[in-house]
């Protein structure tokens, strides 16, 4: 199970422990460049946690994991990774992004319980009065050891499996308006959202402050929308950045959970895939007449 902190704990980690690792891994896209911006500002001690470093480049989706174990390794040794680090992740993104760096250690089988969030992110930092420094990463030596956990990851194939069977519960963390039915914001898409599916929008998982809420308030949140927070669950999302907000949740409730990694990018696409014969292979349900 990984773990929530304050920036409190955070500070007493920073200052007592020689095994730990601060990773900023807000989002580099076309609106913002978080590299910049953590040359700018970040907590000190940080290194920056480029997510799409970790992307397979031959995948047709945005955010597909590389399977390339020597590479994983290498980048993450370059950073400062070692197998028995304790690694506290941040953010300064509104999509919350450490989730999702959190979950990709998982899948390269750090283990979990060496896993952190700071709540809040670099605001909450900031706020608490904690040292803030400018300047880029500096590379490292370290050596990581990756042993891939497929079991956190679902594919296209599970979710089909899915239809017909209901041994998991998959739901799902995009805008209530694009699970009910509404325009999609990437062309070739169809809208609408998986039969059977869930709906919970990642941002009321959050306080106006942007921490995380309590977890007896994530349950009534599951039970807002008929799901069970103990049921084996499949997140997704848009294209699998922000679903593993949920995984996080779930793993501190200690519920079976995963990552239905390539989302509605691949599930909601226009087109056919090898073995496919019809577009009704992959029906699609919405909340609209």
């Amino acid at each position: 199970m990984p773990w929530l902190i304050n920036p409190a704990q955070l500070d007493k980690f920073r200052k007592s422990q020689t095994n730990i690792v601060i990773m900023d891994a807000s989002l580099h896209n076309d609106s913002r460049n978080a590299k910049q911006e953590f040359i700018e500002k970040h907590i000190i001690g940080a290194q920056f946690f480029d997510i799409d470093a970790f992307n397979d480049p031959l995948s047709a989706f945005p955010h597909s994991l590389s399977q390339d174990i020597t590479l994983i390794s290498e980048k993450l040794g370059k950073i400062g990774i070692r197998n028995d680090c304790k690694i506290i992740f941040y953010d300064n993104s509104d999509l919350h992004t450490s989730a999702r760096a959190l979950w990709m250690l998982k899948v390269f089988g750090h283990n979990p319980h060496l896993l952190y969030i700071l709540d809040g992110g670099l605001k909450a930092w900031e706020k608490y009065g904690g040292k803030i420094e400018t300047g880029d990463s500096t590379d490292s030596t370290k050596s990581y050891n990756v042993n891939i956990q497929a079991q956190f990851i679902r594919n296209l194939n599970d979710i089909k499996k899915c239809l017909t069977e209901s041994k998991e519960q998959i739901i799902d963390l995009r805008h209530a308006v694009r699970y009910a039915g509404g325009p999609e914001p990437r062309a070739g898409v169809r809208s609408g959202h998986i039969p059977g599916s869930f709906g919970l929008p990642f941002n009321v998982l959050f306080d106006k402050e942007g921490n995380f809420l309590s977890l007896e308030k994530i349950r009534r949140k599951f039970s807002d929308i008929a799901a069970s927070p103990t049921v084996p669950t499949i997140t997704t999302c848009g294209s699998g950045l922000t679903a593993p907000i949920l995984n996080f949740l779930l793993d501190l409730m200690g519920c079976e959970n995963a990552v239905y990694e390539n989302a509605w990018t691949e599930y909601g696409a226009e087109t056919l895939y090898p073995g496919e014969t019809s577009l009704a292979e992959r029906p699609i349900a919405t909340c609209v007449d």
